[in-house]
C-alpha cells in the first residue's frame, strides 16, 4: 500500500471516529421548542431546500418537526444558508440544523445525526426523507403512529424474489418486507447505538445505506415494515440511483456471501 493511500485512509478513519462520536459542527436555527427528528442527507438539489422546508412546516404533527440536515456538497452550502436564513415557519417546523461535511462521505452522513441524537436521548423515534420527496402533511403523524422501536418502518419497501438484487417487487403495507430505502422512514435512534453500524460498512459502499441499513436491522433483531403513506419522487432524473445499478447488487451478493 501506498503512503499515500495510507495517509488518505488513516484521515478517514479519525474523520469517522469524531463523527461517531458526535463531534461534528453545525449551523442552527431556532424557530420554536420541540420538535420531532427528521432527517435528510444533501447531495445535488439544492434547488429543492424551499420545498422540504415548506413540506414540513405544513405538516399536522402537534409538536412539531425539527430538521437536521447534512450538506455532502460543500459548493452549495451558501445556497442551503441563505434559504434557511430566509425561510419564515409559520406552522409545524421548530427549527433546522445544518452540517458542511469535510467531504463526501456519502448517504450514510445522515445516520451520524441519529447518531448524535442518541448519544443526547437513547432511545427516542427518528425520521428519515429525502430530498426528492413529496410528502402530505400528515407524513410525520402517519410516521409517528407507526413507529416500533423494534422495526424500521420505511414507504420505499420491497420484497425479494430471489438471490439477485433487482429481482423484487414493491411490498404491500402488511407483507413481509426484505429490504427498504431509508427515505420515508421511521426507526429509534438506537438503530445506531453500536458504532459498529459506521465502522463495519466497508469504505467502497459507504453510499449504499439503504443496503446496508436493511441487512444491520435484520442481524440485530429489528423487523423490516411497509410504512403506510403518500410520497412522490420529484427530479427523477437526479438521482444517484441511476449509476449504482451494479455496485448495489455487488454489495448485496458481498453481503449474502461473506457476512
Amino acid at each position: 500500500m501506498s503512503w499515500n493511500l495510507r495517509m488518505r485512509r488513516g484521515a478517514r478513519h479519525l474523520v469517522r471516529s469524531a463523527l461517531i462520536r458526535g463531534w461534528f459542527r453545525s449551523r442552527d436555527f431556532a424557530w420554536g421548542d420541540g420538535g420531532t427528528p427528521v432527517l435528510m442527507c444533501l447531495w445535488n438539489r439544492p434547488e429543492r431546500i424551499g420545498d422540504v422546508l415548506r413540506l414540513l412546516d405544513a405538516q399536522d404533527h402537534p409538536d412539531g418537526v425539527r430538521l437536521y440536515l447534512w450538506n455532502n456538497r460543500r459548493e452549495d452550502h451558501p445556497r442551503y444558508l441563505a434559504a434557511l436564513e430566509e425561510f419564515a415557519p409559520a406552522g409545524a417546523l421548530r427549527g433546522a440544523s445544518i452540517v458542511k461535511s469535510p467531504h463526501n462521505i456519502g448517504s450514510i452522513a445522515r445516520f451520524y445525526w441519529a447518531r448524535k441524537l442518541e448519544i443526547a436521548a437513547p432511545g427516542h423515534p427518528v425520521i428519515v426523507l429525502d430530498d426528492d420527496e413529496d410528502v402530505t402533511p400528515s407524513f410525520v403523524s402517519d410516521a409517528l403512529r407507526q413507529y416500533d422501536p423494534g422495526a424500521v418502518t420505511a414507504w420505499w419497501a420491497w420484497r425479494m424474489q430471489s438471490g439477485y438484487y433487482w429481482d423484487r417487487r414493491l411490498a404491500e403495507v402488511g407483507e413481509p418486507v426484505d429490504h427498504v430505502g431509508p427515505g420515508g422512514s421511521v426507526m429509534s435512534s438506537a438503530v445506531v447505538a453500536d458504532p459498529r453500524f459506521f465502522t463495519d460498512i466497508p469504505d467502497e459502499f459507504r453510499m449504499l445505506d439503504d443496503i446496508w441499513l436493511s441487512y444491520y436491522a435484520v442481524e440485530r433483531g429489528l423487523v423490516l415494515r411497509k410504512l403506510d403513506t403518500r410520497i412522490e419522487f420529484v427530479l427523477h432524473e437526479t438521482n444517484q440511483f441511476h449509476g449504482q445499478g451494479d455496485i448495489k447488487a455487488t454489495f448485496y451478493d458481498w453481503l449474502r456471501r461473506e457476512r
